[in-house]
């Protein structure tokens, strides 16, 4: 069960499709999150619903409460976002004329997309695999927030994409001889392990990034 469509439609225009936290515009990048988790008592009904971006979706949901760094987000904290927004929206009208913001996804649904195309450089041998979203995630501290066993599918995932990378970069710089095969059988070794671990990533986050 999930919220009214039609509550939901409603919701997004009182809104004007921008987050309740950060107020940029998302377009068509938006989530209505439980303001309490249907596991913790939290009802569909639209009251409980809080129109969020990707990228504010995931920071609420991944305060790790065993490690804790900065301040979670509370129910109330994020009833009165919605509230306050909602009210701006009503009272403010000529905020909108005001050029939007960038809509662009956070660093955690931009390793969905890097993960994604790793899977298939791993299967065109000799395509470098990226991470250059999984060093923008680690500038911006996303990593550092998640819960533990994430956190090292993620730091596995990477740390095997740089070690393919490194042998494809090897075997391409050496002559076509006994090193060159030994590379080979290197590199064919390590591959299946590689995607392996970034599919492993990738459902984890994933899962992660749509939990309520």
């Amino acid at each position: 069960m999930a919220f009214d469509r039609d509550q939901v439609a409603d919701l997004l225009v009182k809104c004007h499709r921008r987050c309740c936290i950060c107020h940029r515009f998302c377009g068509f990048k938006m989530e209505t999150d439980h303001i309490k988790p249907p596991g913790e008592g939290g009802t569909h009904d639209i009251d409980n619903a809080l129109p969020v971006c990707f990228e504010c979706h995931a920071e609420i949901h991944c305060y790790n409460t065993d490690h804790p760094r900065g301040r979670k987000f509370t129910e109330k904290e994020l009833r009165g976002h919605k509230e306050q927004w909602l009210n701006i929206c009503e009272n403010n009208p000529g905020i909108f004329s005001q050029p939007f913001q960038s809509s662009d996804a956070g660093p955690l649904n931009s390793l969905i997309d890097e993960l994604e195309y790793n899977i298939k450089a791993c299967e065109c041998l000799g395509s470098s695999l990226s991470i250059s979203q999984f060093d923008e995630a680690l500038r911006r501290g996303a990593i550092s927030l998640l819960e533990p066993d994430l956190k090292d599918k993620i730091n596995l995932a990477y740390a095997k994409s740089n070690c393919l990378n490194q042998l494809f970069y090897a075997f391409t710089n050496v002559a076509k001889n006994d090193k060159a095969n030994e590379k080979r059988v290197r590199i064919n070794k390590v591959t299946p392990e590689t995607i392996a671990a970034i599919e492993g990533a990738h459902d984890s986050l994933l899962s992660f990034l749509q939990k309520d």
